[in-house]
């Protein structure tokens, strides 16, 4: 732990709250070292694809093992003072890297291999899901300046897209679609909600459009 304890002080003695932030995404990224030691991540340049075809950026995704996602989970929220303690990724911008939960990267398994979900299960739900997640993180990239809630309204808006593509029919990505929007987003924290998502709104990247999202 020593290199996450020198990179917590160089971001104590920081005289700014810009030099506490990059303090803090110092000792992210040393806990991320120190965990990926133990049970190294695994690089997927199959859901970095995702990406590029949806937002039109191409991380480095790293799929999380889950012997250390917890572990790692439990130091994240100490950092972060208990509030991220349901984290499904972490995005690096400096190096244009997504790290993302283990159930996050078996969804997207499962969606690569055109394993449909079958109807009323809980994989319905983590379809929807983890397309959000690798794309929030990737319109983050796209976006750097862009909020929380700007970056989560524009991933609702890729899952029925991306769910198409499958080529699991219309009815089915409507499905999800209308999942992620009426289960998924009312579940989320409130600095990733906002107003301004919704059919015909500010963030409403197809206006001409009424299907949403």
């Amino acid at each position: 732990m020593q290199p996450v304890a020198d990179a917590a002080r160089r971001g104590c003695a920081a005289g700014s709250p810009d030099g506490w932030r990059n303090g803090q995404f110092d000792v992210v990224r040393q806990l991320m070292a120190l965990h990926g030691e133990l049970a190294p991540p695994r690089q997927r340049r199959d859901y970095a694809r995702i990406a590029s075809r949806s937002v039109g950026v191409e991380p480095d995704v790293y799929c999380w093992q889950p012997a250390a996602w917890p572990p790692f989970l439990e130091h994240y929220a100490i950092v972060r003072g208990g509030e991220q303690t349901s984290l499904k990724s972490v995005l690096d911008r400096g190096a244009s890297r997504i790290d993302l939960d283990p159930a996050m990267c078996a969804a997207l398994g499962r969606y690569l291999q055109r394993i449909k979900p079958s109807e009323v299960t809980y994989q319905n739900f983590e379809l929807a899901e983890s397309l959000i997640v690798l794309t929030h993180e990737a319109e983050h990239l796209k976006a750097p300046s862009a909020s929380e809630a700007a970056v989560e309204c524009y991933a609702l808006q890729h899952v029925r897209p991306l769910v198409r593509e499958a080529g699991w029919g219309d009815a089915f990505a409507n499905e999800i679609a209308l999942l992620a929007w009426e289960i998924y987003y009312p579940r989320v924290p409130p600095p990733f909600r906002t107003g301004e998502c919704r059919d015909g709104g500010p963030l409403d990247r197809s206006p001409g459009s009424n299907a949403w999202p």
